[in-house]
């Protein structure tokens, strides 16, 4: 994807269309776009897949169910901790360079995760693995914000973001079943991982050709300090509220939040005295100015902290409440997907008429999804699983109709030469959804149940995983309230400003 002779688009902040004369984009450039949504489709899958897999890896390694939060956490905090340094690396470094590294540096770590043979090494293989995605998906979105400057394009190209972030969420869940339930060789859940394999691969050669070099004009030297800080505050966040609540939140766990907080505070004054001293922060302030950004921010937390939180209580809730194979559970997940994939499709056009309003619909689209599950956790087990489906079908509906437009708010405020860092900061975001998602839904889901969802005891039945995940369910339907809110919000500030 070339950005060598196109036209920049307005400044930071301006929010306006590309000028009549931007160049639209080149067959060349969908090719690269086809890419490099491949390989978001491979994180999102190794997001997923391990959200199935999680009764199987805990009984196979007898990990505990904190342990298991840190499986699939590990990745997401590793993740979000780099990924602002990783969009810096390629607006320095090159894009494309970066991305290669990046899906190469995936396929090792997978391997890796594959051939763990007790929790903590799993534990430490998906940190490595979250850490190389952090190199490889921030130019993701760097590349489309770059390249596609024509306002046509740029919501096509959305547009197909949004759907490899459904499609990835289908395979992962449904690809996870089907892998589990094939059990190539023996391997078991560790074939999703080795998946990772072929897919880097065909996405290694195929970047050869179609994808083509681009970086920042300015060529920003990397605030070393900023990433040490941003690679540090999230973990101390995020670990104690994954352990906190199963061993009585120790001291330690306040210690953390307190370091953590007082961090946020040198970070920032850091960030601001670089770009005082005329140097390239990893954070740039304008970024923060820009009109509406940190309110946006704040609706992707929101979102996604939900979306993660349901993935975890629902598996749960069909394996070990329903006693559903893996297999079967997975296909409950499919029609969220889809409607995940749809509402991503038709977004473009709704976009174009209503802006981040259509943001606002999917939020509450996804509340009255999920508003519904009590109705249908009081049903026979083969009956609740269809059922479940389709209230699941609703909340990817929603799901799908609140990303692209909030995504395409975010990037439109951003200037090409800081895509990396904007970039950087939105998957930053998402991925702490994610993970404070897993986190805190996972302990309030403990807590509910008040057992082990893996092995609750005897005294546990059917009941008490309904009422749980009802509860639970009431807590993610006001979540996504909240995200339809701040998005109204947005649309606001928008429009009293004329701007994004």
């Amino acid at each position: 994807m070339c950005t060598e002779t196109r036209k920049a688009p307005p400044k930071a902040g301006s929010g306006s269309p590309a000028p009549p004369g931007s160049s639209r984009a080149t067959r060349r450039d969908w090719a690269g776009l086809a890419v490099v949504l491949l390989a978001m489709f491979m994180s999102q899958i190794d997001m997923f897949i391990v959200n199935v897999a999680a009764p199987d890896i805990q009984a196979d390694l007898h990990a505990g169910f904190g342990q298991l939060q840190f499986v699939i956490d590990g990745y997401v905090i590793a993740y979000a901790a780099g990924i602002v340094t990783g969009g810096r690396l390629g607006d320095r470094a090159g894009r494309k360079r970066t991305f290669q590294y990046g899906v190469a540096a995936f396929m090792l770590t997978s391997l890796l995760c594959a051939l763990a043979p007790s929790p903590a090494t799993l534990i430490a293989a998906r940190v490595l693995q979250g850490l190389s995605a952090a190199v490889m998906t921030p130019q993701v979105l760097s590349l489309i914000r770059s390249v596609f400057v024509h306002e046509r394009d740029r919501a096509r190209a959305i547009g197909a973001y949004g759907a490899s972030i459904g499609a990835g969420v289908i395979a992962g869940l449904v690809g996870g079943g089907f892998l589990l339930d094939l059990d190539v060789a023996g391997l078991g859940w560790r074939m999703i991982f080795l998946i990772n394999l072929p897919i880097g691969a065909a996405i290694l050669a195929a970047a050869v050709p179609a994808v083509s070099e681009s970086r920042s004009a300015d060529l920003p030297r990397l605030d070393i300090v900023g990433a040490v800080f941003t690679a540090l505050l999230l973990p101390l966040v995020l670990i104690p509220l994954v352990v906190g609540a199963e061993h009585a939140w120790p001291w330690w766990t306040y210690l953390c939040f307190a370091l953590s907080a007082a961090g946020a505070v040198a970070f920032l004054r850091w960030e601001r005295r670089m770009e005082a001293e005329g140097s390239d922060p990893l954070l740039p302030a304008r970024l923060l100015r820009a009109d509406g950004f940190p309110l946006s921010m704040v609706t992707v937390l929101l979102f996604f902290s939900g979306n993660a939180g349901l993935f975890l209580v629902l598996t749960y809730h069909l394996q070990s409440g329903l006693k559903l194979t893996p297999m079967a559970a997975s296909l409950v997940f499919v029609p969220l997907g889809l409607g995940f994939i749809a509402a991503s499709a038709a977004c473009r056009k709704l976009a174009a008429r209503f802006g981040i309003g259509v943001s606002v619909a999917g939020g509450l689209v996804m509340a009255a999804g999920l508003a519904a599950v009590p109705a249908v956790t009081g049903l026979d087990r083969g009956d609740q699983a269809i059922w479940l489906a389709m209230v699941m079908g609703v909340s990817g509906l929603g799901q799908g109709l609140v990303v692209a437009p909030l995504v395409d708010t975010v990037l439109s405020r951003v200037h090409p030469d800081d895509a990396g860092a904007g970039s950087g900061v939105l998957n930053t975001v998402t991925q702490a959804g994610m993970a404070f998602g897993v986190a805190l839904i996972g302990a309030l889901y403990r807590g509910f149940l008040r057992a082990n969802p893996q092995s609750p005891g005897p005294d546990a039945d059917v009941d008490d995983f309904a009422r749980a995940f009802d509860l639970t369910a009431y807590v993610l339907a006001g979540l996504a309230i909240g995200t339809a809110l701040f998005a109204a919000r947005l649309g606001r500030i928008r429009t009293s400003t004329g701007r994004g």
